[in-house]
């Protein structure tokens, strides 16, 4: 069974987990995460691939590296002080220097999944970089954000121990998802909870609580029978 550390900090999108109209997010928990669910497909339970890609995942996504020695399966992974990876299918990107990239055929509005990243135990910088990043369909930048530094993970001896982290587009789709710049590996994303409630249904839900509260006010200052 998959293991996630839900962290929670202050550059969290919102109370939701979603984030503000127009602005982009990091995301540190799955709380109404509505994006693809990564499946490994043919590489699910085998041992490792070694491979730069480009390979075609269900739902519609190409894997890519900077380096052919990126990962995806299962086998050993090795994240310093943060423990190791052994049964889970993971994607790593094996190399402190290379990006692993995801892209979709469709864009999605967010994406996130369960991170791991190699603590830094050596007093080096090599293992503080791990960058996360996305680009829209006209490969513009949307966000970027050193997540070794803003969400750090600490799962010391730890064997499968994973984090949310995935990134919000604030109403900008993302067609390129990208980490790396450390060992960092992400496993098959958290289920998805349900859609967050729109504005107008928390109106409601709001109207609905405040009628039901008048009704019990009144219950409670009825008259009774003599």
């Amino acid at each position: 069974m998959r293991k996630f550390g839900f962290a929670a900090v202050a550059i969290a999108a919102s109370l939701l987990g979603a984030a503000p109209a127009g602005a982009a997010a990091l995301l540190t928990s799955d709380a109404g995460y509505t994006g693809p669910i990564l499946d490994f497909g043919a590489y699910s339970g085998q041992f490792y691939v070694f491979t730069a890609g480009p390979l075609s995942l269900p739902g519609g996504i190409t894997y890519s590296s900077e380096s052919p020695g990126s990962v995806l399966g299962i086998g050993g992974y090795g994240l310093n002080g943060n423990g190791s990876s052994e049964t889970t299918n993971i994607i790593g990107t094996n190399d402190p220097g290379a990006f692993v990239t995801l892209e979709f055929d469709t864009a999605v509005a967010m994406f996130g999944g369960g991170f791991n990243y190699a603590a830094d135990g050596n007093g080096t910088p090599l293992y503080d970089a791990v960058i996360m990043r996305a680009f829209d369909d006209a490969d513009v930048l949307i966000a970027e954000y050193d997540i070794g530094d803003l969400a750090p993970i600490s799962t010391p001896g730890a064997v499968d121990a994973f984090a949310f982290r995935g990134i919000d587009g604030g109403g900008r789709l993302i067609k390129r998802f990208e980490f790396g710049g450390s060992y960092a590996i992400l496993a098959a994303q958290a289920t998805e909870t349900g859609g967050v409630p729109e504005p107008g249904t928390w109106v409601l839900m709001i109207l609905g609580f405040g009628a039901a509260g008048a009704m019990l006010r009144r219950r409670r200052l009825a008259p009774t029978a003599a």
